[in-house]
């Protein structure tokens, strides 16, 4: 049997503690009144398997089932909810958009390519003129990261 100690109540500090927690026991310490004070709570909380650079798509993409299915008790509502992520291309910025629409045709809820109109649709405070192309990211969702995090700490003092 293993001790481990970790330093931080964030969500990185309770996760790793949850998983070690099978190996050893866990103390996590935190400077602040109450672990995630800081940086959990101002996250943006978008899951998105179309963000960042091939590693960090293969990450987000690993953690998706445990997101998607948790395990039994680990959270009392879903971890994940729709939320879909419109992006539009300005004048100049054609070759990163194509080749983020090229990578995010590969995701497992691939993007796709949207007309102006329907960009419109869905913000209609986009202001024409202003961009050239718009693409529709549908399988992005929202992580509710007090659950989240509140599981991994359940989980360190099981």
């Amino acid at each position: 049997m293993r001790d481990f100690l970790i330093i931080g109540g964030g969500v990185a500090g309770a996760a790793a503690g949850y998983f070690l927690a099978g190996s050893g026991r866990v103390t996590l310490l935190e400077r602040e009144q109450a672990p995630g004070l800081h940086s959990t709570g101002r996250s943006a909380a978008l899951f998105s398997e179309y963000f960042g650079n091939r590693a960090v798509r293969a990450l987000t993409a690993a953690s998706r089932s445990f997101l998607a299915v948790p395990p039994p008790g680990f959270a009392d509502v879903p971890l994940l909810g729709p939320r879909g992520v419109l992006a539009v291309c300005p004048a100049g910025g054609e070759k990163a958009f194509e080749e983020a629409l090229n990578e995010g045709r590969r995701a497992p809820s691939p993007a796709v390519e949207i007309d102006a109109a329907e960009a419109l649709r869905h913000c209609p405070v986009l202001r024409p003129g202003r961009w050239t192309r718009a693409m529709l990211k549908p399988g992005a969702m929202d992580i509710d990261v007090d659950a989240l995090h509140q599981g991994f700490l359940r989980g360190i003092k099981a």
